[in-house]
Protein backbone atom coordinates (compact mmCIF):
# COMPACT_ATOMS: atom_id res chain seq x y z
CA UNK A 1 0.00 0.00 0.00
CA UNK A 2 1.07 3.09 -0.79
CA UNK A 3 1.64 5.93 1.56
CA UNK A 4 -0.77 8.52 -0.62
CA UNK A 5 -3.34 5.94 0.13
CA UNK A 6 -2.45 5.68 3.78
CA UNK A 7 -2.95 9.79 4.46
CA UNK A 8 -6.33 9.57 2.16
CA UNK A 9 -8.32 10.11 4.97
CA UNK A 10 -6.71 13.76 5.02
CA UNK A 11 -5.23 14.64 1.44
CA UNK A 12 -7.28 17.72 1.78
CA UNK A 13 -5.99 18.66 5.64
CA UNK A 14 -2.04 18.03 4.65
CA UNK A 15 -3.11 20.41 1.50
CA UNK A 16 -4.52 23.26 3.96
CA UNK A 17 -1.67 22.20 6.42
CA UNK A 18 1.20 22.51 3.64
CA UNK A 19 0.06 25.91 2.43
CA UNK A 20 -0.32 27.03 6.45
CA UNK A 21 3.57 25.43 6.77
CA UNK A 22 4.70 27.31 3.84
CA UNK A 23 3.25 30.58 5.87
CA UNK A 24 4.95 29.76 8.92
CA UNK A 25 8.46 29.92 7.34
CA UNK A 26 7.99 33.43 5.09
CA UNK A 27 10.53 35.77 5.98
CA UNK A 28 11.74 39.19 4.60
CA UNK A 29 15.27 38.15 4.22
CA UNK A 30 15.44 36.69 1.43
CA UNK A 31 18.10 34.04 2.43
CA UNK A 32 16.24 32.89 4.99
CA UNK A 33 13.37 32.38 2.46
CA UNK A 34 15.15 30.55 0.00
CA UNK A 35 16.49 28.02 2.36
CA UNK A 36 13.17 28.02 3.51
CA UNK A 37 11.75 27.17 -0.05
CA UNK A 38 14.55 24.56 -0.53
CA UNK A 39 13.21 22.75 2.28
CA UNK A 40 9.79 22.23 1.77
CA UNK A 41 10.20 21.68 -1.73
CA UNK A 42 12.48 18.86 -0.17
CA UNK A 43 10.61 17.39 2.96
CA UNK A 44 9.16 13.78 2.49
CA UNK A 45 5.59 12.70 2.97
CA UNK A 46 4.80 14.91 6.16
CA UNK A 47 4.56 11.70 7.75
CA UNK A 48 4.24 13.68 11.77
CA UNK A 49 1.90 16.19 10.74
CA UNK A 50 -0.13 13.28 8.94
CA UNK A 51 -0.35 11.77 11.99
CA UNK A 52 -1.49 14.35 13.96
CA UNK A 53 -4.31 14.78 11.37
CA UNK A 54 -4.90 11.39 11.49
CA UNK A 55 -5.29 10.94 15.36
CA UNK A 56 -7.26 14.07 15.95
CA UNK A 57 -10.11 12.62 12.92
CA UNK A 58 -9.76 9.17 14.86
CA UNK A 59 -10.89 11.20 18.03
CA UNK A 60 -13.45 13.74 16.42
CA UNK A 61 -14.32 14.35 12.85
CA UNK A 62 -13.63 17.80 13.45
CA UNK A 63 -9.86 19.65 13.34
CA UNK A 64 -9.85 23.00 14.53
CA UNK A 65 -7.30 25.38 13.80
CA UNK A 66 -4.76 24.10 16.89
CA UNK A 67 -4.80 20.65 15.51
CA UNK A 68 -2.88 22.78 12.22
CA UNK A 69 -0.84 24.43 14.59
CA UNK A 70 0.51 21.44 16.57
CA UNK A 71 0.93 19.64 12.74
CA UNK A 72 3.29 22.62 12.03
CA UNK A 73 5.08 22.48 15.32
CA UNK A 74 5.64 19.20 15.09
CA UNK A 75 7.40 19.73 11.25
CA UNK A 76 9.30 22.36 12.66
CA UNK A 77 10.57 20.82 15.28
CA UNK A 78 11.27 17.51 13.21
CA UNK A 79 12.84 19.33 9.68
CA UNK A 80 15.58 21.54 12.80
CA UNK A 81 16.41 18.46 13.49
CA UNK A 82 17.33 17.01 10.21
CA UNK A 83 18.73 20.04 9.34
CA UNK A 84 21.24 20.14 12.38
CA UNK A 85 22.20 16.67 12.19
CA UNK A 86 23.13 16.66 9.00
CA UNK A 87 25.65 19.36 10.15
CA UNK A 88 26.73 17.07 13.20
CA UNK A 89 27.01 13.97 10.86
CA UNK A 90 28.99 15.87 8.12
CA UNK A 91 26.04 14.61 6.07
CA UNK A 92 26.32 16.00 1.81
CA UNK A 93 22.71 14.40 1.12
CA UNK A 94 19.09 14.11 2.84
CA UNK A 95 16.34 11.75 0.99
CA UNK A 96 18.67 11.60 -2.45
CA UNK A 97 18.80 15.32 -2.68
CA UNK A 98 21.76 17.58 -1.44
CA UNK A 99 21.29 18.87 2.14
CA UNK A 100 21.10 22.38 3.94
CA UNK A 101 25.14 22.48 4.79
CA UNK A 102 25.93 20.98 1.67
CA UNK A 103 24.11 23.32 -0.75
CA UNK A 104 25.20 26.30 1.76
CA UNK A 105 27.46 25.65 4.59
CA UNK A 106 27.67 24.40 7.95
CA UNK A 107 26.90 27.73 9.51
CA UNK A 108 24.27 29.09 7.62
CA UNK A 109 22.61 25.50 8.08
CA UNK A 110 22.79 25.74 11.94
CA UNK A 111 21.19 29.14 12.03
CA UNK A 112 18.33 28.07 9.46
CA UNK A 113 17.93 25.06 12.17
CA UNK A 114 17.61 27.55 15.06
CA UNK A 115 15.25 29.80 12.73
CA UNK A 116 13.09 26.66 12.63
CA UNK A 117 13.05 26.04 16.72
CA UNK A 118 12.13 29.77 16.58
CA UNK A 119 9.41 29.16 14.65
CA UNK A 120 8.32 26.33 16.38
CA UNK A 121 7.97 28.60 19.94
CA UNK A 122 5.96 30.86 18.05
CA UNK A 123 3.72 28.34 16.76
CA UNK A 124 3.50 26.46 20.38
CA UNK A 125 2.41 29.85 22.04
CA UNK A 126 0.08 30.05 19.32
CA UNK A 127 -1.71 27.15 20.42
CA UNK A 128 -2.37 28.44 24.00
CA UNK A 129 -2.30 25.23 25.68
CA UNK A 130 -0.63 24.51 28.51
CA UNK A 131 -0.32 20.66 28.24
CA UNK A 132 0.79 21.32 24.41
CA UNK A 133 3.87 23.39 24.99
CA UNK A 134 5.21 21.59 28.11
CA UNK A 135 4.98 18.58 25.76
CA UNK A 136 6.47 19.86 22.46
CA UNK A 137 8.93 20.99 25.20
CA UNK A 138 9.75 18.05 26.67
CA UNK A 139 9.75 16.34 22.91
CA UNK A 140 12.59 18.94 21.92
CA UNK A 141 14.70 18.11 24.90
CA UNK A 142 14.18 14.23 24.03
CA UNK A 143 15.34 14.49 20.94
CA UNK A 144 18.53 16.06 21.90
CA UNK A 145 18.80 13.50 24.40
CA UNK A 146 18.68 10.96 21.90
CA UNK A 147 21.25 12.44 19.52
CA UNK A 148 23.87 12.93 22.58
CA UNK A 149 23.32 9.52 23.35
CA UNK A 150 24.13 7.96 20.09
CA UNK A 151 27.12 10.36 20.07
CA UNK A 152 28.03 8.70 23.26
CA UNK A 153 27.57 5.37 22.15
CA UNK A 154 29.70 5.82 18.89
CA UNK A 155 33.13 6.82 20.99
CA UNK A 156 32.78 3.70 23.23
CA UNK A 157 31.23 1.43 21.67
CA UNK A 158 29.10 -0.13 24.58
CA UNK A 159 25.84 -0.07 23.39
CA UNK A 160 23.18 -3.00 25.08
CA UNK A 161 19.53 -3.46 23.93
CA UNK A 162 17.57 -1.60 26.30
CA UNK A 163 20.49 1.15 25.67
CA UNK A 164 19.31 1.30 21.94
CA UNK A 165 15.75 0.85 22.44
CA UNK A 166 15.97 4.12 24.90
CA UNK A 167 17.82 5.72 22.33
CA UNK A 168 15.87 5.49 19.23
CA UNK A 169 12.69 6.20 21.69
CA UNK A 170 13.95 9.41 21.94
CA UNK A 171 14.99 10.47 18.89
CA UNK A 172 12.06 8.76 16.80
CA UNK A 173 9.66 7.67 19.13
CA UNK A 174 9.46 10.63 20.92
CA UNK A 175 8.31 12.90 18.26
CA UNK A 176 5.99 10.22 16.47
CA UNK A 177 4.12 9.56 19.90
CA UNK A 178 3.72 13.75 20.49
CA UNK A 179 2.02 13.72 16.94
CA UNK A 180 -0.47 11.23 17.62
CA UNK A 181 -0.74 12.51 21.25
CA UNK A 182 -0.96 16.49 19.79
CA UNK A 183 -4.20 15.08 17.55
CA UNK A 184 -6.13 14.20 20.86
CA UNK A 185 -5.16 17.14 23.07
CA UNK A 186 -6.31 19.73 20.23
CA UNK A 187 -9.50 17.73 19.91
CA UNK A 188 -11.65 16.12 22.92
CA UNK A 189 -8.84 16.58 25.29
CA UNK A 190 -9.72 12.98 26.74
CA UNK A 191 -6.84 11.98 28.65
CA UNK A 192 -7.50 8.60 27.73
CA UNK A 193 -7.22 8.97 24.29
CA UNK A 194 -4.08 11.05 24.20
CA UNK A 195 -2.40 8.09 26.16
CA UNK A 196 -3.48 5.88 23.93
CA UNK A 197 -2.51 8.02 20.89
CA UNK A 198 0.75 8.46 22.57
CA UNK A 199 1.62 4.88 23.05
CA UNK A 200 0.39 3.92 19.27
CA UNK A 201 2.91 6.64 18.12
CA UNK A 202 5.97 5.56 20.36
CA UNK A 203 5.67 2.06 19.44
CA UNK A 204 4.90 3.08 15.57
CA UNK A 205 8.02 5.37 15.94
CA UNK A 206 10.70 2.77 17.56
CA UNK A 207 8.88 -0.17 14.95
CA UNK A 208 9.72 2.75 12.39
CA UNK A 209 13.70 3.44 13.67
CA UNK A 210 14.48 -0.38 13.68
CA UNK A 211 12.78 -0.76 10.05
CA UNK A 212 15.51 2.03 8.92
CA UNK A 213 18.17 0.32 10.87
CA UNK A 214 17.52 -2.50 8.88
CA UNK A 215 18.26 -0.74 5.83
CA UNK A 216 21.88 -0.55 6.58
CA UNK A 217 22.28 -4.44 6.47
CA UNK A 218 19.71 -4.88 3.28
CA UNK A 219 18.24 -2.15 1.74
CA UNK A 220 18.75 -1.69 -1.77
CA UNK A 221 20.92 1.18 -2.36
CA UNK A 222 19.14 2.63 -5.55
CA UNK A 223 15.93 2.54 -4.07
CA UNK A 224 16.44 4.08 -0.06
CA UNK A 225 19.35 6.64 -1.43
CA UNK A 226 22.06 5.77 0.76
CA UNK A 227 24.80 3.49 0.86
CA UNK A 228 24.63 0.26 3.01
CA UNK A 229 26.74 0.15 5.98
CA UNK A 230 26.74 4.16 6.55
CA UNK A 231 25.67 3.34 9.94
CA UNK A 232 28.63 0.90 10.41
CA UNK A 233 30.68 4.10 8.89
CA UNK A 234 29.67 6.31 11.45
CA UNK A 235 30.25 3.76 14.53
CA UNK A 236 26.12 3.58 15.00
CA UNK A 237 25.30 0.21 16.17
CA UNK A 238 21.94 -0.53 15.68
CA UNK A 239 19.72 -3.46 17.23
CA UNK A 240 20.63 -6.49 14.53
CA UNK A 241 24.49 -6.23 15.54
CA UNK A 242 23.37 -5.54 19.08
CA UNK A 243 22.07 -8.77 19.01
CA UNK A 244 24.30 -10.53 17.30
CA UNK A 245 27.61 -9.63 19.23
CA UNK A 246 25.60 -11.45 22.35
CA UNK A 247 25.62 -14.79 20.02
CA UNK A 248 29.11 -14.11 18.95
CA UNK A 249 32.18 -15.50 21.11
CA UNK A 250 34.00 -12.81 23.03
CA UNK A 251 36.93 -13.05 20.61
CA UNK A 252 34.19 -12.30 17.32
CA UNK A 253 32.84 -9.62 19.03
CA UNK A 254 36.29 -8.23 20.14
CA UNK A 255 37.69 -8.24 16.58
CA UNK A 256 34.05 -6.85 14.69
CA UNK A 257 34.23 -3.44 17.73
CA UNK A 258 37.65 -2.68 16.96
CA UNK A 259 37.20 -2.59 13.29
CA UNK A 260 34.27 -0.35 14.11
CA UNK A 261 36.24 1.91 16.31
CA UNK A 262 39.32 2.02 13.69
CA UNK A 263 36.79 2.66 10.69
CA UNK A 264 35.61 0.33 8.90
CA UNK A 265 36.86 -0.77 4.90
CA UNK A 266 34.27 -1.74 2.14
CA UNK A 267 35.26 -5.40 2.49
CA UNK A 268 34.77 -5.69 6.47
CA UNK A 269 31.15 -3.85 5.97
CA UNK A 270 30.69 -7.00 3.74
CA UNK A 271 31.82 -9.13 6.40
CA UNK A 272 30.09 -7.90 9.32
CA UNK A 273 26.88 -7.48 7.77
CA UNK A 274 27.26 -11.94 6.56
CA UNK A 275 28.04 -12.24 10.48
CA UNK A 276 24.99 -10.07 11.68
CA UNK A 277 23.36 -12.42 9.25
CA UNK A 278 25.01 -15.16 10.51
CA UNK A 279 24.00 -14.95 14.03
CA UNK A 280 20.33 -13.99 13.29
CA UNK A 281 20.81 -9.95 14.18
CA UNK A 282 18.19 -9.56 10.72
CA UNK A 283 15.72 -11.63 12.15
CA UNK A 284 15.94 -10.69 15.58
CA UNK A 285 15.58 -7.32 14.80
CA UNK A 286 12.34 -8.19 12.25
CA UNK A 287 10.91 -9.50 15.54
CA UNK A 288 11.03 -6.67 18.09
CA UNK A 289 9.80 -4.80 14.81
CA UNK A 290 6.29 -6.81 14.44
CA UNK A 291 6.10 -6.81 18.35
CA UNK A 292 6.22 -3.55 18.74
CA UNK A 293 4.31 -2.92 15.75
CA UNK A 294 1.40 -5.11 17.35
CA UNK A 295 1.44 -3.01 20.37
CA UNK A 296 0.85 -0.34 18.45
CA UNK A 297 -2.05 -1.49 16.91
CA UNK A 298 -3.61 -2.44 19.95
CA UNK A 299 -3.22 0.99 21.29
CA UNK A 300 -6.43 1.60 18.64
CA UNK A 301 -9.04 -0.58 20.02
CA UNK A 302 -10.53 2.23 22.32
CA UNK A 303 -11.28 3.72 19.24
CA UNK A 304 -14.27 3.40 16.75
CA UNK A 305 -13.79 1.94 13.66
CA UNK A 306 -13.44 4.66 10.88
CA UNK A 307 -11.12 5.74 7.68
CA UNK A 308 -8.64 7.84 9.74
CA UNK A 309 -8.22 4.78 12.53
CA UNK A 310 -7.48 2.41 9.61
CA UNK A 311 -5.21 4.68 8.36
CA UNK A 312 -3.44 4.33 11.29
CA UNK A 313 -3.40 0.64 11.26
CA UNK A 314 -2.28 0.42 7.72
CA UNK A 315 0.41 2.31 8.36
CA UNK A 316 1.74 0.55 11.25
CA UNK A 317 1.48 -2.84 8.66
CA UNK A 318 2.90 -0.59 5.82
CA UNK A 319 6.33 0.78 7.79
CA UNK A 320 6.53 -3.66 7.98
CA UNK A 321 6.71 -3.98 4.36
CA UNK A 322 8.42 -0.80 3.13
CA UNK A 323 11.63 -0.87 0.77
CA UNK A 324 12.58 2.73 1.92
Amino acid sequence: MASDKIFSPVKQELKIFRQKFREQLNSRLSLVDKVARYLVHSRGKNLRPALVLLSAKTCSGKLPENTYRAAITIELIHTATLVHDDVVDGADMRRSLPSVNAVWNNKIAVLMGDYLLANALISISDIQNFEAMKLLSKVARRASEGELLQIDKSRKLDIDEATYIKMISDKTGALMAAACELGALTTTGDSGDAESMRAYGEHAGIAFQIKDDLFDFEGDQKIIGKNKGRDLREKHITLPLIFALTRASRSQAKTILAQIRRGVTASEIRSIIAFTREYGGLEYAKTRLEEHSLQAVRMLDRFRDSAAKQSLIDFVYFNINRNK
